[in-house]
């Protein structure tokens, strides 16, 4: 009987137990708007000054950007059509110079409801895969930049992190 509940008392905390280091391992990135929380330990590597885009690296060599900007401070932005509206000129705007600069790019997936769009170019390197979106009247710029990962990593990666951070 006493093995019974011990069993029992296990089943219960071992996953309160197990929860709470999980969200308990967070890097804080400090954006040019709000924080953002990454799951997991990173390194910061640098931080882009004109983009707000802050570069991190983890133990695996796994390297993500992310950025948080005001939506107002984009020319492109307009008030009067939806976020996603806005997200998909954000794409567009960041692809068409990519592509001017002659860089193969390709949208991946856009979810309406959730209010993004995952997309990537190959700096002749790599795929940078970046997911696009709002939150609240901020733009957020997630990217992966690495070949330790596969492209549905990366989405599920990104998808993740947004919706962490939404």
């Amino acid at each position: 009987m006493k093995r019974i509940k011990l069993i029992f008392t296990l089943l219960f905390l071992l996953p309160s137990i197990v929860y709470c280091q999980e969200i308990t391992n967070y890097t804080k990135v400090k954006t040019n708007t709000l924080e953002v929380k990454i799951p997991g330990n990173w390194e910061q590597l640098n931080k882009m000054d004109d983009s707000g885009q802050t570069y991190l690296k983890n133990k695996d060599g796994i390297i993500i950007a992310v950025a948080q900007n005001p939506k107002k401070a984009y020319s492109f932005f307009k008030s009067n059509v939806s976020d996603f509206e806005n997200v998909k000129q954000f794409y567009i705007w960041d692809s068409d110079y990519y592509k001017e600069n002659k860089f193969t790019t390709e949208k991946i997936k856009e979810n309406q409801e959730l209010e993004y769009i995952i997309w990537k170019f190959n700096d002749k390197k790599l795929d940078n895969v970046f997911l696009f979106g709002s939150t609240k009247s901020n733009f957020i710029n997630l990217l992966v930049y690495t070949d330790k990962w596969s492209e549905v990593e990366k989405i599920i990666f990104l998808e993740n992190l947004f919706k962490l951070n939404k």
